[in-house]
């Protein structure tokens, strides 16, 4: 490609967050119970409310990130994912103009207490408003919502926009109703009125094969749980795509803006066309009364109002067409390790071999630029 990528799908880890992040910002009121870093003689861990939720990594353990294990160099105190001028040379290496930045708190953050929860996410999103000040054209930072009251959840992201934060992110397995639910109808219509896209991040969302315990001492070896996890992992957004299509929230709101972060795409337009005959055939049937009546077919809904992430699928590449190519946005996952950074246009270029360069240049950059623009 001879032109600059946009990537709508890369993260700011809690590993590389700033330590004193909660305790600076949160009310007094809560400091005591915030997420902190906490010396141990196993080393230090992210402790709130006075548990361990995560262990910080030590130096060794990222001095490698992105594909193939790349090889980095900290300087002392500053990660690079989380200073702004070591990312945008991270982002230059790889050809990137800009990066969507998803949050750090995407699992083992779920406090008991979803006051707190609220609060900490509250912190959480006037740091990341901050950190993209210092490039605002390239940095493109998503809050986050709580997910135990809907009155918060809209609070909050009347709260982002003020912050002009342009995207947030629902944890809709950790939700406390799913997201079919009508008691969302006020969040859906606050992400319409502010246009603001509501993304839906893979994460905690399959069953027998979590990612978390696939390291667990009972797990036996050789059974190829890690794989088998990280294999799955992205079609678990399909009760997600399918319960905001069918349950009418994108017919009522047609302002809505919703994101499949990370999800790929070969899958997709499976699901569509599965979703519009099996909406066909309940239609007016002794099923229909549990469904939405929907004035056009599923299918008509993704394609005006929905995206979905990837950052290596030559398969639904090549399936493009079925879905929709103005809802695909590629990215490159910087900076985890199954992500394509700073390989990034060698992984287009051969993901993209043969097709219509229109077609790419909306996907690769285009699509990302429009949903995001300030």
């Amino acid at each position: 490609m001879d032109y600059k990528l946009c990537s709508a799908d890369d993260h700011v880890d809690l590993r590389f967050l700033p330590p004193d992040l909660w305790e600076k910002r949160v009310p007094a009121a809560y400091r005591e119970r915030a997420p902190r870093v906490v010396d141990s003689p196993q080393g230090q861990n992210w402790v709130a409310d006075g548990k361990i939720f995560s262990a910080v990594p030590t130096k060794f353990q990222v001095d490698t990130i992105g594909a193939r294990f790349t090889p980095v160099k900290h300087e002392p105190g500053r990660w690079r994912p989380t200073t702004p001028e070591l990312r945008l040379e991270d982002m230059d290496r790889d050809g990137v103009e800009s990066q969507v930045l998803y949050g750090g708190l995407i699992s083992g953050f779920q406090q008991r207490d979803p006051e707190l929860n609220a609060v900490c996410m509250q912190a959480y999103n006037d740091w990341v408003a901050e950190f993209c000040q210092a490039a605002p054209k390239r940095l493109i930072g998503l809050g986050f919502l709580p997910v135990h009251d809907a009155g918060a959840a809209v609070a909050e992201i009347h709260r982002c926009a003020k912050l002009k934060l342009r995207g947030v992110q629902f944890q809709p397995f950790d939700s406390y109703q799913p997201v079919w639910h009508p008691v969302w109808d006020p969040l859906w219509a606050a992400a319409a009125e502010t246009g603001i896209a509501v993304s839906f991040h893979v994460g905690a969302g399959n069953w027998t094969m979590p990612l978390e315990k696939t390291f667990a001492p009972d797990v036996p070896k050789n059974r190829g749980a890690y794989a088998s996890a990280a294999t799955v992992l992205p079609n678990q957004l399909d009760e997600v795509l399918t319960a905001m299509v069918l349950c009418g929230a994108l017919m009522r709101y047609p302002n809505l803006r919703i994101v499949l972060g990370e999800s790929s795409i070969g899958w997709i337009p499976f699901v569509l066309d599965r979703m519009d005959r099996k909406y066909q055939e309940n239609s007016g049937g002794r099923h229909s009364r549990y469904d939405a009546s929907l004035e056009e077919l599923p299918s008509f809904y993704w394609k005006r109002q929905c995206y979905a992430t990837f950052q290596n699928d030559p398969v639904g590449v090549r399936l493009l067409d079925l879905m929709g190519p103005q809802t695909a946005m590629w990215g490159s996952d910087y900076p985890h390790v199954d992500g394509v950074w700073p390989h990034s246009h060698e992984t287009v270029n051969e993901n993209f071999k043969g097709v219509d360069p229109a077609i790419a240049r909306m996907v690769l950059r285009e699509n990302a630029l429009k949903l995001y623009a300030s």
